[in-house]
């Protein structure tokens, strides 16, 4: 199918609601001879304020074409820098899984399973006194609000690693740069250039995965379980057949349309084989 990634989103600013929020909400539908027929419903929505750390679960949120919308944050807007300038996530550091987060209308707290707090104002817009700085994605260059000191030293102490920086995305601030190095399969090099006003989100504006492809994996596990959130996802989707959502082409919920080219599907799969956070 040929789609121009830019207008990928028909419906930019429509709410999407988790079942049961609304009398119809969350219902996904299928594109089949111009038709559409019910497939799944909606059974969780997942907000990550900041990569690498815990998600919000949330009741309904904003499908816009850079990402997941909760009362006017997108999704993975804040993000860890280690000393060399590069994303931090948890394969580096594996206690960042332990951080709880919330929002508290213009604050983002984040604690410590000891009970240590930081608070972090959300602004709304970038000031002449912000420090800009560049930063690394997937090999990816771009820039980013450092967060300041206070924050820093919070994750420097958390972590035990110096030189670490909360950053801060704004929207359409720039541009990434995309770099082939390092990249084994072109088709993600494919899906980073058709989506260069993203925040700190690896590939895509959105990730979905299915409920009933998670539990498909969980029956052929031995040692133990795995859940939706290890493949970190924003909609978690039920009512469907274990990988049924990979051929879907189109998906519509019943609060507002969402044309999704088919990409997006191939890019959740692959994303949830290396289990990229």
């Amino acid at each position: 199918m040929t789609q121009n990634w830019n207008s990928f989103w028909i419906a930019a600013a429509m709410t999407i609601s988790a079942v049961g929020v609304a009398s119809v909400a969350g219902l996904i539908w299928k594109k089949k001879k111009r038709s559409l027929a019910k497939v799944g419903t909606v059974s969780k929505l997942h907000f990550f304020p900041v990569k690498g750390l815990k998600s919000i679960e949330v009741n309904k949120g904003k499908c816009t074409e850079l990402g997941f919308e909760v009362n006017g944050l997108l999704d993975r807007s804040f993000m860890l820098m280690d000393s060399e300038g590069v994303l931090l996530s948890q394969k580096k550091a594996p206690t960042l899984a332990l951080l709880t987060v919330r929002i508290d209308d213009k604050t983002l707290t984040i604690s410590t399973p000891s009970g240590e707090k930081l608070k972090v104002e959300i602004k709304d817009s970038v000031s002449a006194d912000d420090k800009i700085v560049p930063c690394r994605i997937v090999n990816d260059l771009t820039k980013a609000v450092d967060c300041g000191d206070e924050a820093a030293s919070f994750f420097q102490s958390y972590l035990n690693k110096p030189g670490v920086r909360l950053l801060r995305y704004f929207p359409k601030m720039i541009e990434r740069e995309y770099s082939p190095t390092g990249t084994k399969r072109p088709f993600d090099l494919e899906l980073r250039k058709e989506n260069p006003h993203l925040a700190f989100q690896n590939y895509t504006a959105f990730h979905l995965v299915s409920k009933p492809s998670v539990d498909d994996l969980n029956s052929k596990l031995q040692d133990k379980e795995v859940s939706d959130l290890n493949f970190r996802p924003n909609i978690v989707v039920d009512g469907c057949k274990p990988f049924e959502e990979d051929s879907w082409n189109y998906i519509k919920f019943s609060s507002g349309s969402l044309l999704c080219n088919l990409l997006l599907f191939k890019s959740v799969r692959q994303r949830a084989l290396i289990a990229v956070s």
